[in-house]
Formats: structure tokens, sequence, C-alpha cells
């Protein structure tokens, strides 16, 4: 009799435990649908030239309407989840070192891309280098105008949605599961590249790599800070040597 009461206690445990879990996965994927639908919504009306158009003090707008609108989506999300920020890497903890990796991994990629890459994919003449000339309309009041948006939105605000939501809280959903790691962490790459809508095999490369590196520096330091450095600035500085070099 002791023993059937313990079995059904154990067996009555586990049901509860795999419904706690699919609950937190239906947390986790309502989170990342309406986190993208977010940044969509943030960008359409500017893009479609409303409110000014997708230049200028716009960009600014976009960046900080992203941090407003998915910070606090992420936030209660982790709450809903029994987790925070600093579960998922938001800490200062090493932010000195983390930096400096970041940087370096930024500037590395800039090399490579203005050096070997976009001069041997077209240069000027790419969609890509055109698209950022016609944002910019060649001014660089216009360069600090976006800045934000690359800062803000890119690195801080993407970082905390593409790597340390998707990847940290999908990780403690499954108790830090090394295998749901690598699977969140692939997911986390593929989603990110994906999400700004390449148009050919050179554009997939060129946002796959940058979201790889982003991805090893988050599972390599355990926190944010380097990805997030590396991504702000690397969207830093394609504008400024765009404007230096294609303007």
């Amino acid at each position: 009799m002791i023993q059937a009461l313990m079995y059904l206690s154990s067996s009555e445990r586990i049901v509860e435990m795999e419904g706690e879990k699919i609950k937190s996965i239906a947390i986790f994927l309502l989170v990342v649908i309406v986190g993208f639908s977010l940044f969509v919504l943030t960008q359409i009306p500017f893009q479609i030239g409303m409110f000014g158009g997708y230049k200028g003090v716009s960009l600014t707008l976009i960046g900080l309407l992203q941090a407003i609108m998915i910070i606090p989506l992420l936030y209660v999300g982790l709450k809903a989840l029994k987790m925070n920020f600093k579960k998922i890497g938001l800490t200062s903890f090493k932010w000195k070192r983390d930096s400096l990796l970041g940087i370096a991994v930024a500037l590395g990629w800039a090399v490579v891309q203005f050096v070997w890459i976009i001069p041997n994919t077209g240069g000027a003449s790419r969609e890509d280098i055109s698209e950022i000339l016609t944002m910019l309309e060649y001014s660089w009041i216009n360069v600090l105008w976006y800045l934000p948006l690359g800062i803000i939105g890119g690195g801080i605000v993407e970082e905390l949605y593409n790597r340390g939501f998707f990847i940290g809280a999908l990780t403690g959903i499954f108790k830090d599961s090394r295998l749901v790691l690598y699977i969140a962490s692939a997911l986390s790459i593929t989603f990110f590249a994906a999400g700004h809508i390449p148009r050919d095999f050179v554009e997939w490369m060129d946002l796959l790599i940058p979201s790889t590196a982003y991805t090893i520096l988050y599972l390599y330091t355990k926190r944010l800070t380097a990805s997030m450095v590396a991504h702000g600035l690397w969207n830093s500085i394609v504008v400024l040597l765009v404007m230096i070099i294609y303007a």
C-alpha cells in the first residue's frame, strides 16, 4: 500500500514537472514571437515613408522604441519563467575583459569585411552599401542619428533578445542542458541571420559569420557584455567606414 502511494506521488510529480516545462516552453515561444513582431512593427511605418521615413531622427527613434517595447517584454517573460536578466548573462562581472574581447572581434570583422569581402563582392555597387548611403543621405549628421539604433537597438536589445533570452532562457528551461544549449545556439545564429532578410549567399555570410561570433562570445564568457560590445561597435564601424570609403 505504501509503495503504491509512493509510486502514485512520484508519478504526480513527474506529470506536474512536465506540465511546468510545457508551460515554460509556451511562454518562451510567445516572447520570441511577440519580440520579433515588435522588431518588425517598430520599423515598418518608417520604411514605408511614414513619420519622416527610414532616415534622420527616425533612426534614433526606432532604436529607442525597440528598447522601450522589447526590454520590458523580456523582463516579464523572464519573470514568468522564474528567471532574471542576470540569469541570462546581463552582469557587469569582468566587464573590462569582456569589452576588450568584443572590441577585438568587431575590429577583426571590420578588417575582413572592408579589406577583403566588400571590395571583392561589388564594393560600392553592392545593394547593402547603396542602402546604407541612401539611409544616411550621404550626411554625417545622419550617421549620428543612426548610432543609437545601431548601439541600442542592435548592440543591446538584439543581444538581450537573440543571445540572452533565446539561448539563456531556453537552456534554463531545460536545467542548463548542454545539448539544449548547442541546439538553442544554432537556432539563435540562424534566426538572427534570417531575421535580417538576406537576399543572396553573400548577405547570408555577412550575417551568419558575425552572428556566430556573437554567440561564441556569449557561450565563452557566459555573459552578454562581449557580444553587446562587438555587435554595437560593428554597427557603428560599418556606417563610419561606408561613409569614409564609399560616400
